[in-house]
């Protein structure tokens, strides 16, 4: 039997209660193990945050404790998803926007630490550092010859983020709207009601990329410094967090994803999943990130280090330092 296109009577909104009729304890045990997760990292995100103006300069605070705030904030957020399937649109541009936001904040956070500005550019052109346009995923760009950098697409690469986060925004806004109003979109990709969906792909794309670009650059930059690779961290929750719609896209796709009776409809069942995958994602990752951002600042300024040519070159890098330590 088909249940892909399954008719269902589902009320107004899909709690434990629902999803409890239709899986079991199945996604009961999810929450036991969630909880075991989500409750220590809360834990430490406060004791973290209650001893930060020890290990972080005064500058640099209230930036760190936004940072910090990043991981609990994320499981928190799949949490509200698996307890409320019926919400996963919207926990899910919330999981974007999150991120966007850690981005922002990684990157004001650079640039303090380095002092501004004035002082990356002027020890990149020092350096010889370029900027590194073959960048993912441009990578086709990576035979053509590197430019200089310069205020301009310095500020390119420190905007991107920040409109990423704009953009988010405008997404939640929209599907707020449609919430509000009642308005159930067609689904088709290629429609008026998906417009915001659809243009979002290329802001994405973009963003990131000039994103990207920037962490190769304080890499460099801030190297000895390991809180560069709180950006990196981010970096890979953004991809794999994007990654899990592709993978979902494709089960619903070739029908390997069925509803599941009496409440679970195929949507319901792919923000279910998305939401237990997320949140212990999440976790891992989360965890490093806080532990990056409350290491004490021993690195304040540039030092001179080779630009990696690939995201494989930037995780080694993260790999090894860990190693040493």
């Amino acid at each position: 039997m088909n249940l892909t296109h399954c008719q269902l009577d589902l009320p107004a909104i899909v709690g434990p209660l629902q999803v409890y009729e239709s899986i079991g304890h199945w996604n009961t045990a999810v929450l036991v193990i969630l909880g075991l997760h989500l409750l220590p990292v809360w834990g430490v995100a406060a004791t973290l945050l209650c001893r930060l103006s020890s290990s972080v300069r005064p500058g640099l605070r209230l930036t760190s404790a936004l940072l910090i705030t990043v991981p609990p904030a994320l499981m928190s957020i799949a949490t509200a998803g698996i307890v409320l399937p019926s919400t996963g649109v919207i926990v899910e541009i919330l999981h974007e926007i999150v991120i966007s936001f850690g981005l922002v904040q990684f990157t004001g956070l650079c640039v303090r630490i380095c002092e501004g500005r004035s002082t990356i550019i002027s020890f990149c052109d020092k350096n010889s550092v370029k900027l590194p346009i073959g960048s993912p995923p441009f990578v086709c760009l990576l035979p053509l010859s590197q430019p200089p950098i310069n205020s301009v697409n310095f500020n390119l690469m420190d905007l991107a983020p920040k409109l990423l986060l704009l953009y988010k925004s405008l997404l939640l806004g929209v599907e707020i709207v449609y919430l509000v109003t009642g308005y159930q979109p067609s689904g088709d990709f290629v429609s008026l009601d998906n417009l915001h969906n659809v243009i979002g792909i290329p802001v994405g794309l973009i963003t990131i990329y000039f994103y990207t670009m920037f962490n190769f650059v304080m890499n460099n930059v801030m190297a000895g410094n390991s809180k560069r690779f709180i950006g990196v961290i981010l970096l890979v929750e953004f991809i794999l967090f994007d990654c899990t719609r592709l993978f979902f896209i494709f089960l619903t796709g070739t029908e390997m994803l069925t509803c599941v009776p009496p409440y679970l409809t195929q949507a319901l069942v792919v923000h279910l999943m998305k939401n237990y995958i997320k949140a212990f994602v999440a976790t891992g990752l989360g965890l490093a990130m806080i532990n990056l951002v409350v290491q004490t600042d021993t690195e304040r300024r540039p030092r001179t280090r080779s630009v990696p040519t690939s995201m494989s070159s930037l995780m080694s890098n993260v790999t090894s330092e860990d190693e040493t330590k």
